[in-house]
């Protein structure tokens, strides 16, 4: 592991659970691996291009094999520079809230802006498909109100992981680990304990990287 990409999907860190432990993984690494190339991506801050209709039409026509308009062109240009930015690291901090069961918009997004055959993937004929992430590592850091891990009558609630765990996996990353910080919402001493427990997944899993 030589660059990571540090992915905060959060609008306000200052109080994010989810970057809070991210942030402190990240310190513990860094004095174990001090040559680790870290950048930090804000996805709130970050200019990230609208994957609107020119971009679906622009899709479309390339799959075709059509004529693309200069326009659609340059759209599909700009997403493979953040493609190309992202595949350039070769391991990934991802933080995130829960939000209605699954992800933030922004971090939906971003992965929307990679998620494209010849860019994060290759398909066939066949409908055979290989992801063009492979040999890449990432921790997940997913911070959720509801005590999502603990109460399996609640875990099919949870998209957030689930998601991106999927999402992960058909871009090629099969090494995924992932941090839990839940549940984050009630009495002080529960959120308290919550973050106590993260903070020592967090501890664990940098030691052993």
């Amino acid at each position: 592991m030589k660059r990571l990409l540090h992915i905060v999907a959060s609008p306000r860190q200052e109080r994010s659970r989810s970057a809070m432990v991210a942030e402190h993984l990240l310190a513990r690494v860094m004095q174990r691996h001090p040559a680790l190339e870290v950048e930090r991506l804000d996805l709130f801050a970050a200019n990230l291009p609208a994957f609107d209709h020119a971009a679906v039409e622009g899709r479309y026509h390339l799959l075709a094999g059509h004529a693309v308009d200069p326009a659609e062109a340059a759209i599909w240009q700009e997403l493979k520079a953040w493609t190309d930015h992202f595949l350039s690291f070769d391991a990934y901090l991802i933080a995130t809230p829960m939000w209605n069961f699954g992800i933030p918009y922004r971090l939906k997004q971003y992965i929307d802006i990679l998620t494209h055959p010849g860019l994060t993937f290759r398909n066939d004929a066949q409908g055979n498909v290989e992801g063009l992430a492979q040999g890449r590592r990432t921790i997940l850091i997913a911070a959720s109100a509801m005590p999502f891990g603990t109460m399996p009558e609640i875990d099919g609630l949870d998209f957030q992981l689930a998601y991106l765990k999927a999402w992960l996996g058909f871009i090629g990353v099969t090494q995924v680990d992932a941090i839990r910080v839940a549940g984050t919402f009630g009495p002080e001493d529960v959120v308290a304990a919550a973050m106590a427990q993260a903070f020592t997944d967090a501890d664990q899993l940098a030691d052993a990287l």
